[in-house]
């Protein structure tokens, strides 16, 4: 599970991608990112244009009757997406992709539960280094509320741990390489061509303990991604 990211700054992300249109201005590097927050997505618009927007972290699908919004649909296991009813449209019509520097994962200590001193869970932050700006696949959707105003929101589809961090934590996002975002975006893409770009994802990554001022959402500053020693 991903529950907490970093997002780029806009100038980084005119950096790594040619966007057509935006219609999220201005937008600033975020360092502790929260599901049910607005984040940065990219989709491909009706007329082809590659477009930033803002997307609420935590997906509604278009069929939802319910007042409230669905809880814990910010993650959608990429194992099973494709048949759960809370995520088949998204997966077959309408794919994201969701800019991120790095990610945040919680491991739980050997000893925790021994009354030691080192005990509880330690958060660390995972990026690749070959690559400041990554892209998690995302699932979007459109959802009118009650009051006629129209939601888009999203999730981000997750995976097996990479080698390199799985003494992490079991789970991570789904990351694709730079070739394949065109087609991830493309909408008539079939169900086994969605499934031939996860298996294709990215695995190159490394992380490292950062403070446990992460575990409050109100704090969202650089030093958020100081490396600290594995202690409590």
């Amino acid at each position: 599970m991903c529950g907490r990211y970093v997002t780029p700054d806009e100038a980084a992300l005119e950096r790594f991608w040619n966007l057509d249109r935006r219609t999220w201005n201005p937008l600033r590097e975020r360092f502790n990112v929260a599901p049910t927050t607005a984040v940065p997505i990219i989709r491909r618009a009706d007329d082809g244009a590659h477009e930033l927007c803002a997307a609420r972290w935590g997906l509604i699908p278009h069929w939802w009757s319910k007042g409230k919004p669905p809880t814990l649909t910010f993650n959608a296991r990429s194992e099973d997406a494709a048949a759960k009813p809370m995520w088949r449209h998204a997966y077959r019509h309408e794919r994201c992709l969701m800019p991120a520097q790095g990610w945040y994962e919680w491991r739980q200590r050997p000893n925790a539960g021994s009354g030691g001193p080192r005990t509880g869970k330690q958060p660390y932050f995972i990026h690749c280094e070959a690559s400041p700006i990554i892209a998690f696949a995302g699932l979007m959707a459109h959802w009118q509320g009650p009051d006629g105003h129209v939601v888009v929101s999203c999730a981000l589809l997750t995976r097996a741990a990479a080698p390199s961090i799985a003494d992490i934590h079991e789970r991570m996002p789904l990351v694709l390489p730079p070739d394949s975002f065109e087609p991830w975006l493309a909408p008539e893409l079939s169900a086994e061509d969605v499934g031939s770009l996860i298996a294709g994802a990215r695995g190159d990554f490394v992380g490292y303990p950062v403070s446990a001022r992460v575990n409050d959402t109100r704090n969202d500053a650089p030093d958020l991604l100081d490396e600290v020693s594995d202690a409590p």
